[in-house]
């Protein structure tokens, strides 16, 4: 049946420029974008920004301004609908009722954009985004875009994956290659040494990092589970080890829980063939190891290993973490031989993965809980405690906690002061704004006055900063639609388990990080992708007639 789509698609030549437009547009995005830097990590969000900008809208110079590949890509489909027009085609390539819960989010996310910017005060700010940041209005139309065309015209290629894979590998390698001091680019000539440990491989911020990580490695792991060609699962097998690695040494704790949250879509998903619940439990094997080796180079080359957090060194280096081993290797091998028995149905024992998810939640609600408890001095003396993740103050999380508290506070002021801003926010990075008309004393005597707050660290809170309160919920709404949508259409395309895996991931690193110009564009292709796998908006009907 795709044969016969693409086939027929084909015979449109307007539909083959968009096509192979994109195709091009991804390669850099995914393959040459990751590795590209300029002056080393002097100037790596700057560098970012400008390639980002360079490929997707134009190239400028003295006195000329070249279109790129956004530009083209909007070119291009024009002429694709008229083509379409004069086929008889286009209400069927329009046809709102095809449309997924997913595409209306996004749309819906484009127009609140659109009102927060008309209605904002800030204009200054709001087109292009916070010197650093760049993520206003004409970033946020970029994701909107680029979703659209990805969903629309992007068609799954093996060896183009391979080749995104590959680049992520090598993104990967030097990032564990410089946590042993390791500097094959030359990164860190010149740097002070406490920038060795903030700074690492193509991407320079280990926030930066930990998210590149969070949307690329849960692809690697689902190839590994699902691939039945033996090369391609050796190639799996050597990613998830590498990335295993680069994910116990990058730094950043909010990457652990972009791990549980892809790990538990997997283990909820491996209920469906006893294979894949074996496939699930080599991982996890796969990754406690890779991290136990972590552990023995660090002993074995002290004063070449960087000094990591404590979190990362308990993973490398914790007696501890030898338990889950010998726990997990002796299911495994109980399991692999009770299924050449035939003794075991995994799909009969959903009840694990119900009870799972419900000592999930229960430990989650428990956690915060406990938190508001300690942190609020409700609790006796006997049961408090002083550790950092379990004390919410002005420095929990890294300082998050005075950030969080500042988002909420000037959010409730916008209500109080300015409804209008609480609806649809102050524009598109416009958190400075809003933050700094309420609390500047208070962020200054914090920050210093040469540091300035842009965002909450928190990326769900900034939105409804930024965007309002309506812009919020549809942006949250891309994600959480997307998880749903693709959850259903699953068993018939299993490949999407792969973007739900990312998609968790993302939106869990990300509720302790925030939108930046590297990632963010790229969780929105790679939803795109999924939608692209279940044809939406009539393609499939565009494409298979006659």
């Amino acid at each position: 049946m795709k044969k016969k789509a693409t086939k027929v698609a084909q015979e449109l030549i307007s539909f083959k420029f968009v096509k192979e437009t994109l195709a091009i547009y991804l390669f850099l995005m995914f393959v040459v974008y990751p590795l590209y830097y300029e002056d080393k990590y002097y100037n790596m969000g700057d560098a970012k920004w400008n390639f980002f900008r360079t490929v997707t809208y134009y190239i400028s110079g003295d006195g000329f301004v070249i279109p790129t590949f956004l530009v083209l890509l909007l070119l291009f489909f024009i002429w694709y609908q008229i083509d379409l027009f004069r086929k008889g085609k286009i209400k069927a390539f329009w046809d709102w009722k095809s449309t997924t819960l997913t595409d209306r989010f996004v749309l819906a996310y484009f127009v609140a954009c659109l009102v927060s910017s008309i209605l904002s005060p800030y204009k200054d700010y709001i087109l292009w985004g916070y010197d650093g940041w760049y993520m206003g209005l004409i970033a946020q139309v970029a994701f909107v875009l680029l979703y659209f065309f990805v969903s629309r015209f992007w068609r799954w290629d093996d060896i183009m994956l391979l080749i995104y894979m590959s680049a992520s590998a090598l993104v990967f390698l030097f990032g564990v290659l410089n946590r042993f001091r390791i500097d094959p680019l030359e990164m860190y000539i010149g740097l002070d040494e406490m920038y060795v440990q903030m700074f690492l491989s193509t991407l320079g911020q280990a926030t930066w990092y930990s998210s590149f990580v969070a949307i690329m490695l849960p692809i690697g792991v689902f190839i590994y589970w699902y691939a039945e060609k033996g090369w391609v699962r050796k190639l799996a097998l050597l990613y998830n080890i590498l990335g295993s690695m680069t994910l116990i040494t990058q730094d950043s704790d909010s990457a652990f829980f972009a791990l549980l949250a892809e790990i538990s879509v997997l283990f909820a998903f491996s209920f469906r063939e006893n294979k894949y619940m074996k496939r699930f439990l080599e991982i996890i094997l796969i990754m406690l190891l890779s991290w136990r080796v972590i552990g023995f180079l660090q002993i074995a080359f002290p004063d070449a290993a960087v000094q990591l957090g404590t979190l990362m060194i308990v993973g490398t280096q914790g007696a501890l973490v030898w338990i889950p081993i010998a726990i997990l290797a002796a299911i495994y091998v109980i399991f692999i031989r009770f299924d050449k028995e035939g003794k075991v149905d995994i799909t009969n024992l959903t009840w694990i993965r119900t009870a799972y998810f419900v000592l999930l939640g229960l430990g989650i609600a428990g956690a915060v809980i406990y938190i508001t408890l300690n942190s609020t001095g409700a609790l006796p003396e006997s049961l408090r405690s002083t550790n950092n993740y379990l004390l919410f103050d002005e420095f929990w999380g890294n300082n998050r906690g005075h950030s969080w508290t500042i988002t909420v506070e000037s959010f409730f002021d916008c209500l109080k002061d300015d409804p209008i801003r609480a609806i649809f926010g102050a524009g598109p990075d416009g958190f400075y704004n809003t933050a700094y008309k309420y609390h500047a004393q208070e962020l200054f005597d914090k920050w210093g006055e040469g540091t300035i707050l842009t965002c909450a660290h928190n990326e769900w809170m900034t939105q409804i900063i930024n965007v309002g309160i309506v812009g919020g919920v549809c942006y949250l709404g891309i994600f959480v639609s997307a998880i749903v949508v693709f959850s259903k259409k699953s068993v018939a395309h299993p490949e999407l388990i792969a973007v739900i895996m990312a998609i968790a991931s993302y939106m869990a690193h990300n509720f302790f990080c925030y939108q930046q110009i590297i990632c963010t564009p790229m969780i929105f292709m790679v939803i795109g992708a999924g939608a692209s796998i279940i044809c939406t908006n009539g393609l499939r009907a565009i494409y298979e007639e006659n």
